[in-house]
């Protein structure tokens, strides 16, 4: 009888090992999402410091000559999703 209750309590022991194990992760996990957290929220806030005081100005001028050759390379890209049939080969004449 004694050692039915010995194993018992060794499972329940087990058990609780692997809960508290379990609460570690789950400690760990809040622990890492909250310091994350923290750090967007700061990001955020600098982000919204550097917009309201002006910030820097930011030079476009590459990126808009970028954005103005986009017709064209969707141009030839639609090109070559579809090229035109070249028109059909004339047989030879045979005499």
């Amino acid at each position: 009888m004694l050692f039915e209750h010995e194993q018992q309590l060794n499972r329940i022991e087990q058990k609780v090992d692997r809960i508290m194990a379990a609460q570690d992760d789950i400690n760990a996990a809040v622990s890492a999402i909250n310091s994350f957290l923290s750090d967007v929220s700061t990001a955020v806030q600098t982000i919204a410091t550097e917009l309201e005081g002006g910030g820097t100005a930011v030079d476009t001028s590459a990126l808009n000559a970028a954005v103005a050759q986009l017709p064209a390379a969707q141009a030839a890209i639609d090109a070559l999703a579809n090229p035109t049939p070249a028109p059909p080969a004339e047989a030879p004449v045979t005499q």
